[in-house]
Order: structure tokens, then C-alpha cells, then sequence
């Protein structure tokens, strides 16, 4: 069985991602752990005179989860799927680590927008603190109130540095298979030729890669890699990206650049995000 991780605010966007979460584990045995964390920061709905603030967004963090069970039991009345509530009083990040461990999480789907779009440019700021944090398991990012629309174009991103195997790939494959989607290889071209290295691990991924109508492409720099990345979804008419999250390389050189750079990465698809496996 997959064990599936779905944070929720209880806005729009966050009911949107559980509902993708549902809908690409269609047909597949799956635990749903549909979890909402509050704490100081989080605003009252109607603040009830003499009742401790805790004790209460406690009460609604409760009756929050108990709707958003009932409304995608009624949207999606999936026998082979089950579902669990957690509430929890502390840090968002902290605590889906936490149950990532404690539950063994196979997938975190989280919404990229909070209750509110000034949380975030880039992602919201919940959705980009979980990728920078969460490294033992895929993060799949769903964007705004996106209706679900099967994958049949991936783009997988990659500098070729680092070597590839049948672990690290799984991620991307197994989304390749449920859907018979392409994947389409992507690289930023910043020099005239790869490298030995690269190209040997070019030549391991596509091989790994063959069986899924692979094609591999390079890009031009441009003025950032985020639009070189975003022009190539728009020409190729990608329905979902992917990128593995290593240390010091793209993923982190995305999320980390100025706010001013950063909202030129804003796509308009899910983005799966690949732990490194180390």
C-alpha cells in the first residue's frame, strides 16, 4: 500500500492537491494522511471570549480535517483508498518530517499557493521550506485550483552531473508508467560540449529511460535558467516537471535566487520533486 501525505490549510489550493493526490493513486491500494498543522501564526475563524487561542484553533483544526474528509470521500468514493486526519500544534516543516519518518511516506502532495497569494512569489512559502527540508521522499507541488488532467508529457530536468540508477529514476518512471506519458530530457546548454562525466551519465539515463519514449533536448541559457526552463514547457506542451533534488545544484539555484529571478519560475504544472537518494 502507498502512504500519501497531503498538508492542508483548508484552502482551495490545498484541497485541489489532495484531490490530484487521489486521482494519480486511482485504482491503487493507498493510505491518505491528510494533515493540518497550526500554531501561533494561524488565524482565528471566530474567536470564541474566554477560551484559550490553542484550545480553539485546536477545535478548528479538528473540524477543518473532518470536512475536507467528508467532501473528498463524496468527490471521490475510491474503494481501494483510505484516509487518516492528523492535526498537529507546532512548525509545518518540522512535523511532516517527522511523519514522513514516523508513517513511512512514500509521497508528500502539497498545494503551491497558501490561503493567501502574498505568502509567496516563487511557491508558497510552506511548499518551498517542505522541498528545501524533505529529502527521503518525492514532493509532488500542485499549482493554484489546477483540475487534474492525466500526465502524458514529463520533463525531467537535469545538468547530467551525477550519476543515475533504477532508485533515483523510480519516481519519475513510476508517473511515467501509470499514464504512458513521454519523457522529455532537458538540459541548459551553458557550455559548447558536455563533459566525459556527463556524458556518460546522458548515455546511463537514457538507457535506464528508453522504454518511455525518451527524447533528450537542450536548451539555451537565456538570461536565467528559469526561463530557459519555462520556455521549454511552453514548447513542448508538458504536463508535468520533474527534477531531482541534489545539494548545490539546479533546484536549490532555483529556489534560492532573488525573489525578483525566482518569479520567473512559476509553472503552471506539478512539479515532482525527486529525493538524491543519498
Amino acid at each position: 500500500m502507498q502512504h500519501i501525505l497531503v498538508p492542508t490549510d483548508f484552502s482551495n489550493n490545498a484541497y485541489c492537491a489532495l484531490f490530484y493526490a487521489t486521482q494519480i493513486q486511482k485504482g491503487t491500494p493507498s493510505k491518505f494522511y491528510l494533515l493540518n498543522v497550526y500554531n501561533a501564526f494561524t488565524p482565528l475563524k471566530v474567536p470564541v471570549p474566554g477560551k484559550p487561542t490553542v484550545e480553539q484553533l485546536g477545535v478548528e483544526s479538528e473540524e477543518g480535517l473532518q470536512h475536507e474528509f467528508h467532501r473528498i470521500k463524496l468527490d471521490h468514493p475510491d474503494p481501494d483508498h483510505s484516509f487518516q486526519t492528523i492535526s498537529r500544534h507546532g512548525e509545518l516543516v518540522a512535523i511532516v518530517s517527522d511523519l514522513v519518518e514516523e508513517l513511512e511516506i512514500d509521497l508528500v502532495v502539497i498545494g503551491n499557493k497558501g490561503r493567501s497569494e502574498l505568502e509567496a512569489i516563487f511557491f508558497g512559502s510552506n511548499a518551498l521550506h517542505i522541498i528545501g527540508k524533505i529529502k527521503k521522499c518525492p514532493i509532488l507541488t500542485i499549482p493554484k485550483e489546477l483540475d487534474f488532467k492525466p500526465p502524458k508529457s514529463i520533463a525531467f530536468v537535469t545538468d547530467y552531473s551525477r550519476p543515475y540508477d533504477a532508485g533515483l529514476l523510480h519516481p519519475l518512471v513510476t508517473m511515467a508508467n501509470r499514464y504512458g506519458a513521454k519523457i522529455r530530457v532537458m538540459h541548459i546548454n551553458e557550455s559548447k560540449e558536455l563533459s566525459r562525466a556527463q556524458d556518460i551519465n546522458l548515455g546511463i539515463l537514457m538507457e535506464y529511460l528508453k522504454p518511455y519514449n525518451c527524447t533528450a533536448h537542450w536548451m539555451p541559457l537565456y538570461k536565467s535558467k528559469a526561463t530557459a526552463i519555462n520556455d521549454f514547457l511552453k514548447e513542448l506542451d508538458v504536463d508535468m516537471l520533474a527534477m531531482v533534488n541534489y545539494q548545490h545544484t539546479l533546484i536549490q539555484e532555483l529556489t534560492h535566487e532573488p525573489v525578483i529571478k525566482r518569479m520567473a519560475f512559476n509553472p503552471d504544472i506539478p512539479f515532482l520533486v525527486i529525493p538524491d537518494g543519498d
